[in-house]
């Protein structure tokens, strides 16, 4: 049996449906994409029926993805976020919390992007990662992490490296190990 794990988002949607092990790598990679939105959102819906649609979201994203108009991880979350948008505002209307105007507006689902202070947080904290991996990982590690971190996979890394596929697995396996110390003690 082929290790999906290893495999990039494009390769696991080439001829998906004849390997269910791709399907399930798929939706196991992008499950947290769609409870982190069904959380968002779960103030304004029930969160089961926003989990329930997230999936079928997920599941139309991989259906219909389109290679030539960009990346999977990107049109999934789009998907899934409008699909969960629907479902709120579905809710709001069931729940009678919609206001009536001469327009019919629906109640403004609440405001999901990042305030400013969470901006400069996440942005500051991207920036001690990345200095703590130009620090901390050998070139190979931080050029196999760059790698991974573009969605690629590990024998297109080995490829782009002209390096064998183990030597990037190793790589990467030991950058891992360093992050995740790192982020522990930073944490």
């Amino acid at each position: 049996m082929a290790d999906h794990s290893q495999m990039s988002d494009r390769e696991l949607l080439d001829n998906y449906s004849a390997d269910n092990g791709k399907l399930e790598e798929l939706i196991s990679r992008y499950m947290n994409v769609v409870f982190a939105a069904a959380s968002r959102y779960s103030g304004t819906a029930d969160h089961e029926e926003l989990v329930s649609d997230g999936m079928q979201a997920l599941m139309a994203a991989i259906r219909g993805y389109d290679a030539e108009k960009g990346e999977f991880s990107a049109y999934a979350y789009i998907c899934i976020d409008n699909r969960l948008k629907n479902t709120a505002r579905r809710s709001l209307r069931r729940k009678n919390l919609v206001f009536e105007t001469d327009s019919e507006e629906l109640a403004e689902i609440p405001d999901t992007k990042p305030t400013p202070e969470e901006i400069v947080i996440d942005r500051e904290s991207r920036a001690v990662l990345l200095q703590n991996m130009r620090t901390n990982l050998t070139a190979l590690e931080f050029r196999c992490m760059e790698g991974v971190m573009m969605g690629l996979s590990y024998s297109e890394i080995a490829e782009k490296l002209k390096i064998d596929r183990k030597a990037v697995d190793n790589a990467v396996t030991r950058a891992r190990a360093k992050l995740r110390k790192f982020c522990n003690e930073y944490l």
